[in-house]
């Protein structure tokens, strides 16, 4: 297995790659997040059958698509639960509509933080899971000191031919997007402080464009994905975001490479980098690129406490057939400050 760690004041994280996922996922977890889609990774879980989870949170999302993926993908993801689980909350909503659903996700972990008496040992899969409710939920985890580990799992996907990205055409999202700060990682902003923004980027580079000319940032940089999960996408997302560095006149210095589906190795060049200079300047991060790449920003921004990660909310999603490309990765997260029988009080947040 490919390996990668790091450690930033009180995580420390490891990254561990297979070709099956249970081969990576076993063992006990007090809380589990998942979010059924029509995307075909999220059923990959479901493989993993020395899993077993107290309490599992599954988010149902009306958008549907034509082809009956979704509700073929949810039937198979509750029926494996009900064999892991001991408990299963179906929590149902509209995937755009974040504040009412990141309020049930976190008033769902809160109850099973308290029943559990103890720091949680929590399972996420971040395959199909927004990063809003996700990144969400591992920041206030952290940040009340009541999880002693979150182990996060991703499934690197795969497009059909006629959905692999060109050049002029964006299928992940409609409409375009809105920057919206994560709960429990708006950060410490200063407005009298310049601002800096480091954009994690993929495909959908002109979208990525509109954020950043609306937010009107002093300085740019990017984490950008190479290697990437297949050997053209470096090329593919260097020319999808050409105009981004070309505007913001952005350096060689300040474009942090990393792996595309490695969280624990970006994490690591980010700290390497160490782009932010917080004296004079206030830090944002947009999740623009993969997932593991928001995992990330994400967890440099517990770490350092006042930079805000931003979540692109777009107008709507489209369907894309995506399929697992048989590489899966594992993310182990420990908090070294917190012992795994106790844990501070909690209120919803």
């Amino acid at each position: 297995m490919k390996r990668a760690s790091y450690r930033q004041t009180f995580l420390f994280g490891r990254s561990s790659q297979a070709n099956a996922p249970e081969t990576l996922l076993h063992g006990e977890y007090d809380l589990a997040l998942l979010a059924p889609s029509w995307d075909h990774r999220c059923r990959c879980i479901t493989t993993a059958n020395q899993l077993r989870i107290n309490t599992s949170i599954v988010l149902r999302f009306k958008t549907k698509d034509d082809l009956g993926y979704q509700d073929s993908h949810s039937a198979a993801i509750l029926s494996y639960l009900k064999q892991q689980s001991k408990i299963v909350e179906e929590i149902s909503g509209d995937a755009i509509d974040l504040k009412e659903m990141w309020e049930k996700v976190w008033t769902s972990a809160t109850r099973v933080i308290r029943d559990r008496g103890a720091a949680l040992k929590v399972l996420i899969d971040l395959s199909t899971c927004p990063r809003y409710y996700s990144l969400g939920l591992i920041a206030a985890l952290f940040g009340h000191a009541t999880a002693s580990l979150v182990t996060v799992f991703y499934a690197e996907a795969e497009y059909a031919e006629d959905s692999k990205p060109q050049p002029l055409k964006y299928p992940f999202s409609i409409g375009q997007w809105k920057a919206v700060g994560i709960p429990n990682l708006l950060g410490s902003p200063d407005p009298l402080k310049k601002k800096f923004y480091v954009v994690s980027v993929g495909f959908e580079g002109a979208k990525t464009a509109r954020v950043l000319a609306r937010e009107d940032p002093d300085r740019v940089s990017i984490l950008f994905p190479d290697p990437g999960t297949r050997p053209d996408y470096p090329a593919k997302t260097l020319e999808f975001n050409r105009e981004i560095i070309d505007h913001y006149k952005i350096p060689q210095n300040q474009i942090v490479r990393a792996p595309a589906g490695d969280a624990i190795a970006a994490w690591k060049s980010l700290g390497l980098a160490r782009l932010e200079r917080s004296s004079s300047e206030s830090a944002y991060y947009v999740c623009s690129g993969t997932k593991p790449h928001a995992l990330a920003l994400a967890l440099r921004a517990i770490c350092l406490d006042n930079p805000t990660v931003l979540y692109n909310l777009p107008e709507g999603h489209s369907f894309i057939d995506v399929h697992p490309s048989g590489i899966f990765w594992k993310y182990d997260v420990r908090d070294l400050s917190v012992s795994s029988q106790s844990h501070a009080p909690v209120e919803a947040r």
